[in-house]
């Protein structure tokens, strides 16, 4: 059993908190502080907590100063741009650290934890949750044997419809922010995030690296009143010779499993969040395997950790592994300008619910057409697309806001 805080317990904080209910029930965990800001709001949540002996906060400063020593594993469900103060506040208080992806906003607050982690000797585990599954490892492994041979590109979609109330739900969802303050959110940096990382670390040339980005072009656009961008596509060429491209949309007319497919010279492996299938040269199917239930994963994320806590070697999530995704991210946004989408190419619906969106005309089938083809989408698939020139990420570090003054 370990000792387990929590700073956080609305919003995602949320699958968090049913995460302690169950690991605590299971004799796993030993909640010993929750910072919660917004008690009067969780009542339920908060009367568990008391009613197991767990005290509760509202600075997670006071927490940290007053448990200090005392917590394993800090859990950090909490806005990107706090990422960086309250994991670096964890950790030199003694605590290691489970902090949701993205790790931060920019490579340079990403470091900045890094350093913290080996000043202090305790170790920072990212909320990629795809990365602490069994097939993740399997997939990884399969690749590093050649069993699909050298691999030349990795690919993925989602198609994930967004209403209106989506992007009100907090005062960060769909911002940019400024040079000093960048927040940097968007579909393939949050919602879509874990299926970027994880084509991120496939390109990978040992079992706990990822590829090296070498550079990027794509485009962003928004049917929506927001900074950021509800739609993209990117391409992203690596050091080791692959190309990895990703397309997404919170626009679409279909809610879809995101779709992903690493290709080499000698097969192929496709994977959803159901299900993998390895293809041989001639498109065979070879093998077959299940993905871990919505239900399991956040139980094998706790095995991860617990293992963690006893064996350094212990696969996690690092900073290392995940600063990849960011690096990625802050280039998008230092190199592709966030495009309008034309007036009389999209329109509103309304959900089940009746809540209105955006859709996109025809972004379903231009995302199917140029992920099919591996390309990114242009004016073939959208006559009002436009792509923006490759963008070098030699001696690229972190975000410095190039694009600013054209979003």
């Amino acid at each position: 059993m370990f000792n387990a805080a929590i700073i956080g317990v609305s919003g995602f904080g949320a699958v968090h908190y049913q995460d302690f209910v169950r690991e605590h029930a299971a004799g796993r965990i030993r909640p010993v502080g929750a910072t919660v800001i917004n008690q009067a709001e969780e009542p339920e949540k908060c009367a568990w907590l008391r009613s197991i002996g767990c005290p509760l906060y509202t600075d997670y400063r006071e927490m940290l100063r007053d448990l200090a020593g005392k917590i394993d594993i800090c859990f950090i469900p909490t806005g990107i741009a706090l990422h960086k103060p309250m994991t670096i506040a964890a950790l030199e208080a003694g605590a290691n650290v489970y902090v949701e992806k993205p790790i931060a906003p920019t490579v340079t607050d990403a470091e900045a934890m890094l350093e913290a982690s080996r000043r202090t000797g305790k170790f920072v585990a990212v909320g990629y949750q795809t990365m602490y599954q069994p097939e993740t490892r399997r997939i990884k492994e399969m690749l590093l044997a050649g069993r699909i041979g050298k691999v030349k590109i990795l690919k993925s979609y989602g198609l994930w419809p967004r209403d209106f109330v989506y992007y009100h739900r907090n005062n960060w969802v769909a911002k940019i922010g400024t040079r000093e303050n960048p927040i940097l959110d968007s579909p393939y940096s949050n919602a879509f995030a874990h299926f970027l990382n994880l084509l991120c670390f496939y390109a990978g040339e040992q079992f706990a690296t990822t590829g090296t980005p070498e550079s990027i072009r794509g485009a962003m656009y928004r049917a929506n009143p927001i900074e950021s961008c509800d739609t993209a596509d990117l391409e992203i060429t690596t050091r080791e010779g692959k190309t990895i491209f990703f397309y997404v949309t919170h626009c679409s007319v279909r809610n879809d499993t995101p779709y992903s497919a690493i290709i080499g010279e000698k097969g192929s492996i496709e994977y959803t969040t159901s299900r993998t299938t390895v293809r041989d040269s001639s498109g065979e199917i070879v093998e077959e395997f299940d993905s871990t239930p919505g239900n399991e994963m956040r139980v094998h994320i706790y095995d991860a950790l617990e293992k963690r806590l006893k064996d350094p070697s212990a696969f996690i999530c690092t900073p290392e592994i995940a600063m990849c995704h960011t690096r990625v991210c802050n280039a998008a946004f230092d190199s592709i300008p966030v495009t309008g989408v034309p007036e009389g190419a999209f329109h509103v619906a309304k959900t089940p619910a009746g809540t209105e969106y955006r859709i996109i005309d025809g972004i379903d089938e231009a995302i199917e057409h140029a992920y099919a083809e591996n390309r990114l989408i242009d004016k073939r698939d959208l006559p009002w697309a436009v792509n923006s020139a490759p963008f070098s990420l030699a001696g690229y570090h972190s975000f410095c806001g190039r694009m600013l003054n054209k979003n």
